[in-house]
């Protein structure tokens, strides 16, 4: 072993603290990218394997009724070539031990599951098979939730009649890899399934004999879906099509893509963040500690090393360091991606959606903290290495201190000798001093970013589930009803207060842009459902035009003021252009609103209400939601706390995991930073200490010094961090935000206390550290190390 490799060891040996640390840094930057990267290419590779093998169609449209002739005529537009007819009806499940009436959509089969599109994946037992009126296969999800099982028996109200299937089998479809109850933005996998029946049985229980009212298309390559579309809306009007819309508007397609956008946005812009502090930090900290060194590699220069092996020596430390870090990065993010992996499986419903790893997010990960690491010590190498051997053996030359602006700053009485020498420190290496100021700065904002989650959370449940919707329970009915129903439904005991709301497909257009999805009427002088803009101030729905939440009103390129096509896809199919009277903030989907009495006139169907908002008192919620469960005139019925314990355990758990675990990195680099800064501090000034030591100072008033400068930068630092953290948190909220999610960029009081707490302890825990190395100073030494 050579000299210079002895030296190493030593090296590492003698700095393990700051070895440990700094590999530590360099494993949360490494392990949080690692981890974005492979989850991000696990789920988008799980969905287009399932896609690719199910067949999933490129176009979906719904209709009242169409003779089975007229599938024909579809496949005859330019770019189709397949299309499945279906039958497609939402039904109730008769569930004995369900707390509110299950809703459920059944599916026709004509291929025993096996279809040319939208393939059915049978995870246990078998579809039903041709010709079999009383099988059925049931939704994994639902049948995991309700303990549904192939042999079990489930009872379905068909037509006010209710009919026995017996389950043949549980399975997953690539249009229900997010299974949610129309109406309603999260699953609840106990109260929605999922049923598909042979063609037979439908066909039997809804009278549609010859008949479908549901079609999905598949698309020749670069064909333009959106001609398609318009022609299929021509064909199919005359049978009532509610409007087809594209793969991207399907509304499982649609959760899973904005998740991998979201995911796609993780993997870019928080282990961007992640790696740039640690890269920096890297830079920092081993071109300081290399620095320090300045007396050694004089040295080695006096005693004839050439420059290359010595640049060779550091580098070798460097990539030591690197390399540790980089180990424990990969090892720990491919930890991270499991635990994320494992939360997507109970939220998207795919055959096999297993953790991969992505080879290549290693290797720049720790390419890019090899480049930090090397050119923070290359930077300090030139700068000594350029000196000569007698020269660079000397101490540096003193600083030029003088009466500064920080003195000035301070009155003169309060001025003593120790603090002259902690403020003339400061001001006489600004640079040094900005680069720990800006390190301890960024410490903060890394532990905020995996805090501020839980903030968000709360504070789109505040919104949400208690300004928007003030009502504890909502039902629909299978029709529309004359508002008459409402005055009854005020008439169940228990009920405090019940509003009726109208629900109308249409489709808005605004130059080339159009969007399908449901207006939702609202009464002028409602209380149970209040649109809220940005400020959480309430918005009056307007009698004269359409409000419409802020992402939806984005998607359409609209501003309050412009006008906007509204096409109501049902019943005479009217058309009115109206104006955007406002936009509102959501967290949740993408609303559209309308006063429910100039809906109706829109329509052109009467007084009448499809939905009903209910406030019941909260003892009599389970003996009316057993009631309403016999009613036939109720379709279904959803309660607030249900639909909150759905949202916490689909939605929050799913942030909360990856939030918890950055926490953890953040946590790493935060002390890493701080504890780093001090460590150097003392390597760099231990002359200096050990001479006041000589001079008379006691071993408090010399740590008080010390301290005293680090003091200040964690004052000046911590303010920057929390700056620094509003404006990441802002950038991440902006880009993380889609049509079915809205990220507010909120952090709570607590967040910063929590932040800045574990930036003062990890200070804390190292000033005793460093503490515990001054008592133990070896005088002499220190001292002849300058000679």
């Amino acid at each position: 072993m050579s000299l210079l490799d002895r030296k190493l060891r030593r090296d590492l040996t003698a700095m393990r603290g700051q070895v440990i640390t700094i590999a530590l840094v360099v494993a949360a930057g490494i392990a949080v990218f690692v981890a974005s990267i492979s989850t991000y290419d696990s789920l988008r590779a799980g969905r287009d394997r399932f896609y690719r093998d199910a067949r999933f169609p490129e176009i979906f449209v719904t209709l009242k009724r169409a003779p089975l002739s007229v599938v024909a005529r579809l496949a005859d537009i330019p770019g189709v070539i397949a299309v499945e007819p279906r039958i497609v009806r939402d039904v109730i499940v008769d569930l004995p031990s369900a707390a509110l009436p299950v809703s459920a959509r059944m599916v026709s089969l004509s291929h025993a599951g096996d279809e040319p599109l939208a393939r059915l994946y049978v995870r246990r037992g078998a579809a039903p098979q041709p010709g079999d009126a009383l099988g059925a296969a049931i939704s994994e999800a639902f049948a995991e939730a309700n303990r549904v099982a192939p042999g079990s028996d489930v009872r379905v109200v068909l037509n006010g009649r209710v009919q026995r299937f017996q389950v043949t089998g549980i399975a997953l479809s690539p249009e229900y890899i997010y299974a949610v109850k129309p109406g309603l933005p999260i699953p609840d996998d106990r109260f929605y399934a999922v049923l598909w029946v042979d063609r037979s049985a439908a066909e039997a229980a809804f009278d549609m004999k010859g008949a479908f009212n549901d079609a999905v298309l598949a698309l020749a390559p670069g064909t333009d879906p959106q001609a398609v579309i318009a022609e299929l809306d021509r064909v199919l009007e005359p049978y009532g099509s509610v409007g087809a819309i594209a793969r991207r508007d399907q509304t499982s397609n649609r959760f899973l893509q904005d998740e991998l956008d979201q995911q796609k946005v993780m993997s870019i812009t928080i282990p961007f963040i992640f790696i740039a502090v640690a890269a920096f930090l890297l830079n920092v900290a081993l071109g300081r500690m290399v620095a320090a060194q300045r007396e050694q590699i004089a040295a080695l220069k006096a005693l004839g090393f050439p420059t290359a092996p010595l640049v060779g020596h550091y580098l070798k430390l460097v990539a030591a360091v690197v390399l540790i870090g980089a180990a424990l990065g990969v090892a720990g993010g491919i930890a991270f991606g499991h635990a994320m992996i494992a939360s997507y499986q109970g939220f998207f419903r795919l055959p096999a959606l297993t953790f991969e790893f992505t080879a290549w997010s290693a290797m720049l990960g720790t390419a890019i903290s090899l480049a930090a690491a090397v050119l923070g010590v290359l930077a300090a190498l030139r700068r000594i290495v350029a000196l000569a051997p007698a020269v660079a053996m000397r101490p540096p030359a003193p600083l030029h201190f003088r009466h500064g602006w920080l003195e000035r700053l301070l009155p003169a009485r309060s001025l003593t000798p120790r603090r002259i020498m902690v403020l003339r420190n400061i001001a006489g290496r600004p640079l040094r001093t900005a680069l720990t100021v800006v390190g301890i700065g960024f410490a903060v904002p890394m532990v905020t970013l995996g805090l501020f989650w839980r903030d968000a959370i709360n504070y789109m449940i505040d919104v949400q589930f208690g300004l928007v919707e003030r009502g504890n329970a909502m039902v629909t009915f299978p029709h529309p009803l004359d508002r008459a129903v409402i005055g009854d439904l005020a008439r169940e005991a228990g009920v405090l207060a019940v509003e009726g709301q109208r629900i109308v497909p249409v489709r808005l257009r605004a130059g080339h842009r159009s969007y399908l999805t449901a207006v939702i009427g609202l009464p002028g002088d409602g209380e149970l459902r209040r649109p809220h803009d940005a400020a959480l101030r309430p918005i009056e729905v307007s009698a004269e035009g359409v409000t419409l939440s802020r992402q939806l009103a984005q998607r359409l390129g609209v501003v309050p003021g412009d006008l906007l096509s509204v096409e109501v896809m049902e019943g005479k199919r009217r058309k009115r252009d109206l104006p955007v009277s406002a936009t509102v903030w959501e967290s949740l989907g993408m609303a559209c609103y309308m006063d429910i009495d100039a809906l109706n006139r829109l329509t052109g169907e009467g007084d009448v209400v499809s939905a009903a908002a209910l406030y019941v008192d909260a003892a009599a919620l389970p003996d009316l939601s057993r009631r309403f469960k016999d009613l036939p005139v109720i379709e279904s019925m959803s309660m607030k706390a249900y639909a909150l314990s759905s949202f916490i355990e689909k939605v929050a758990s799913l942030v909360l995991v990856s939030a918890g675990i950055l926490t953890a990195f953040a946590v790493i680099i935060a002390v890493g930073v701080v504890y780093n800064s001090a460590r150097i501090g003392l390597q760099e000034r231990a002359w200096e200490l050990a001479s006041l030591r000589v001079l008379g100072f006691s071993r408090a008033e010399v740590a008080a010094i010390l301290f005293g400068q680090f003091v200040v930068e964690i004052a000046i630092g911590l303010p920057l961090g929390v700056v620094l953290s509003r404006q990441i948190v802002g950038l991440i909220s902006r880009y993380q935000s889609n049509e079915s999610f809205q990220i507010p960029a909120v952090i709570g009081a607590s967040t910063y206390v929590a932040a800045i707490a574990v930036v003062v302890a990890a200070a804390a825990a190292s000033m005793y550290v460093v503490r515990r190395r001054i008592d133990r100073l070896d005088l002499v030494a220190v001292l002849k190390t300058r000679e």
